[in-house]
């Protein structure tokens, strides 16, 4: 049998109501010290407010243990969890067809310029449908124009590369 020592604890694992089994804990609620109490006291109160006892903090003396609605705890860390994954979305497409007009073209380019300046990576994309794809030398003519437009500010991590119907090239801040 492997002893029961924090190393080989998982870390996600956390202790509540009947699996606490330490004489006495200290006892928080809605953020409130209410001190010391026996554990199956504790408990008890728990249950009264049907909630959850907690452990917090099972290093000190006595552990700390709070009492609260453990499933909506996880649920909201979750939805944080997710929030935080969504936002470090740091890459911008632009896209166009190589019919753009040089105003347009310049338009996008001052569109790159912000998102650059702003800190993120930015996709070019020009798209080709149907017969344009007999065309795609002039695809890479508009994409070198446009990072020529922008090449006080940006760098491309590669040439602009030919995927499928699409010519791509993504821009990163310049140095």
């Amino acid at each position: 049998m492997i002893p029961d020592n924090k190393d080989n604890r998982d870390k996600k694992f956390v202790r509540k109501n009947e699996q606490i089994r330490v004489p006495k804990v200290l006892l928080v609620k809605d953020g409130r010290n209410l001190g010391t109490y026996p554990s199956f006291e504790a408990l008890r109160m728990a249950r009264e407010d049907g909630l959850d006892l907690v452990e917090i903090n099972a290093s000190s003396n006595p552990p700390v243990c709070s009492i609260m609605d453990y499933g909506k705890h996880i649920y909201e860390q979750q939805k944080k969890k997710k929030g935080q994954k969504a936002s470090h979305q740091r890459e911008k497409e632009i896209s166009f067809r190589y019919v753009i007009n040089d105003n347009d073209l310049h338009t996008k380019a001052n569109q790159v310029r912000a998102f650059i300046e702003k800190g993120y990576k930015v996709k070019l994309t020009v798209k080709f449908k149907a017969r344009e794809n007999a065309h795609k030398d002039q695809g890479f003519v508009v994409i070198k124009h446009c990072l020529d437009l922008l090449k006080d500010v940006a760098v491309p991590e590669k040439p602009p590369v030919l995927e499928g119907n699409n010519i791509t090239c993504r821009l990163d801040a310049k140095k």
